[in-house]
């Protein structure tokens, strides 16, 4: 049966599907970034809200994706993903670069998230962050996603994003931990080392996967 529920977890499964995010598919398709926010799915009265004939055969001709296999997602939204699969928080990398949207331990916090369907162990405390501009380039291009894991060990090599006690995220490579500093790369293709004290650092987390 055709639902507003259901439709509309079509299009997080599409979006999901190819790697990006709700904002990523719309932008992708030529369409707002906001046309598939949460936001948008309900009028102020509650009254929920259908996603356009022509939004919809935007993002099928920006996926390739079929009518008929969008109309099996529609009644199996989770189609062709993993059978482990979690929702995932995202959020724009430059939306949450210095806002209030973590806590102290580096989870999620605050209104600027949404969800994706993502393969995870469901005991992974993970969220995901979409690349915005060139400043990651060559590593990491505008609308990929990086998936993060704040409880993951961190070793010499892993890549990391990292929270300052003053300041925003930052992405680096980790060199090497002693007892007062982490021994840092930045990203970028001008790559350079830096030494931070970890009584600077409010939280870092493993880059466990990226879409490239």
């Amino acid at each position: 049966m055709l639902s507003h529920e259901k439709v509309w977890a079509a299009i997080d499964a599409l979006a999901s599907y190819n790697e990006m995010t709700p904002s990523g598919l719309a932008k992708r398709a030529g369409l707002d970034p906001t046309t598939f926010n949460r936001s948008k799915r309900f009028a102020g009265d509650g009254r929920p809200r259908w996603p356009s004939t022509e939004s919809l055969a935007k993002i099928l001709e920006a996926t390739g994706e079929s009518l008929k296999s969008f109309a099996g997602r529609v009644e199996a939204p989770e189609q062709r993903a993993s059978t482990a699969l979690s929702a995932l928080p995202v959020a724009g990398f430059s939306n949450v670069h210095e806002e209030n949207a973590f806590d102290t331990t580096g989870r999620p916090t605050g209104e600027h998230w949404e969800t994706i369907v993502f393969p995870t162990d469901h005991t992974q405390n993970i969220f995901a962050l979409e690349v915005s501009g060139d400043a990651l380039l060559p590593l990491y291009r505008e609308g990929d996603l990086i998936v993060v894991a704040p409880s993951a060990a961190v070793r010499r090599g892993d890549r990391i994003v990292l929270k300052p006690s003053e300041g925003g995220l930052a992405v680096y490579t980790l060199l090497k931990r002693t007892p007062k500093t982490l021994q840092v790369q930045t990203i970028g293709d001008n790559p350079e080392n830096a030494a931070l004290l970890h009584s600077a650092i409010e939280w870092t987390a493993r880059i466990i996967w990226a879409s490239q």
